[in-house]
């Protein structure tokens, strides 16, 4: 069973690491116990480290910006993929830092994803002329964030 699990692993990490254009020559892991793909990190002359933790579903991929202070995990910026059948598109990006820095917190970060996957989705509606409640958007966006964070591996 370990070795189907570590081969399933192995084949999620080469996929995710192809797949995903922004991790072209990162070396990705993925951390079963908090369900998420951690890219390679850098070090800064302050000491920081500085890494993307990234969330996959079959049709949606988050990127949490992440740093390791002194004290403090803080959250740089979310971005979120969308798959369109060839290759994952930048659909929603927020960034912090400077005096604006945010201590990483996972529902803080996910409500954010869910508001980011809103907002765009409400665009693409108003784009096509179409009208659809907020809180059926609101809706739509907490289950596709939500399948990102269901394990990959069981």
């Amino acid at each position: 069973m370990t070795i189907t699990k570590n081969m399933t692993n192995t084949a999620l990490t080469t996929i995710a690491a192809k797949a995903l254009p922004a991790l072209s020559g990162s070396s990705l892991t993925y951390n079963p116990e908090k369900n998420v793909f951690l890219t390679m990190g850098y070090t800064s002359n302050a000491g920081n480290t500085y890494y993307r933790a990234i969330r996959l579903s079959n049709r949606l991929a988050v990127y949490y910006d992440l740093g390791e202070g002194y004290k403090y995990t803080f959250l740089n910026g979310i971005t979120l993929y969308a798959w369109d059948g060839q290759k994952a598109n930048i659909i929603a990006k927020k960034t912090w830092g400077g005096c604006d820095w945010r201590c990483f917190n996972e529902s803080d970060a996910k409500n954010e994803s869910i508001l980011m996957l809103k907002d765009y989705l409400a665009g693409q509606v108003k784009a096509m002329g179409c009208s659809v409640p907020d809180s059926q958007l609101l809706s739509f966006s907490r289950g596709m964030i939500e399948e990102t964070q269901q394990k990959l591996l069981r």
